[in-house]
């Protein structure tokens, strides 16, 4: 897509799909819920859900390979660029990114 057909006005949705290494226990899957509650805390975040892919039916359009999913809800672009270099973002990075091997981010301004 050109620039020209980006949008940054607007409340930002910010949709984060994780692939968690294979070799994980169960336990250390289920305790990376804790990366998300670190996120919690940022100030430039509106909203903040996550869960794990659902079991739906396989279609051609369907891609349930991610492991956890996290949807971030923030007012305006300057609040989602703020929260990219807030110290409770990358610390949070660093502290749970030995766990995934995969993030794809699709970020979206949602009227």
């Amino acid at each position: 897509m050109s620039n020209n057909q980006l949008s940054s006005s607007g409340q930002i949705q910010h949709f984060v799909m994780f692939w968690l290494k294979p070799q994980l226990t169960k336990a250390e899957i289920e305790n990376f819920k804790n990366f998300f509650e670190h996120l919690r805390p940022s100030k430039y975040i509106k909203t903040l859900s996550y869960g794990l892919a659902a079991n739906t039916p396989i279609r051609p359009v369907t891609d349930n390979s991610f492991t956890y999913s996290l949807t971030v809800t923030f007012s305006n672009i300057e609040d989602h660029n703020a929260y990219q270099q807030d110290p409770i973002h990358l610390a949070a990075i660093e502290k749970f990114s030995n766990n995934w091997y995969r993030v794809v981010v699709h970020d979206t301004v949602i009227s």
